[in-house]
């Protein structure tokens, strides 16, 4: 039996306007096979109501703002809400303080990568998020 194809789906929320990350990290995806919904800046809403009708398994956040808390933080209550924060994975990364690492994660991330993180070690992350749902 073949392994279902993982399917992500990239957004920022709130007000970015660096994109260059989520860019590459999409391209790093797509080259090992994943398939990537691309939403740009979204809204949390939003975000969450196209990973519902896309069937992702993983909601991908970058954030350079400085606002990863609140979006985050605002982002998983809605997935809480809508009781799909245990059929998802979410992972956030970009310009994240080491301190706020072990925030994000007991907000309910799966995962940080943080700005440097090496491409194995993000794929790895997003197989091992994929794998987490039920």
């Amino acid at each position: 039996m073949e392994d279902k194809k993982i399917k992500v789906l990239m957004c920022c929320l709130g007000p970015e306007t660096h994109n260059r990350g989520i860019i590459v990290v999409s391209t790093i995806l797509k080259e090992e096979g994943m398939e990537v919904v691309y939403m740009g800046n979204t809204t949390g809403e939003n975000a969450l109501k196209a990973a519902t009708e896309e069937d992702v398994q993983i909601i991908g956040v970058s954030s350079l703002s400085g606002a990863h808390l609140r979006t985050g933080k605002h982002l998983l209550e809605l997935a809480k809400q809508q009781g799909i924060d245990q059929t998802i994975s979410f992972v956030i990364g970009g310009v994240i303080p080491p301190n706020d690492v072990k925030i994000l994660k007991d907000m309910g991330f799966y995962d940080v990568c943080v700005s440097g993180t090496k491409r194995d070690e993000l794929v790895t992350v997003m197989k091992n998020a994929a794998n987490t749902i039920k």
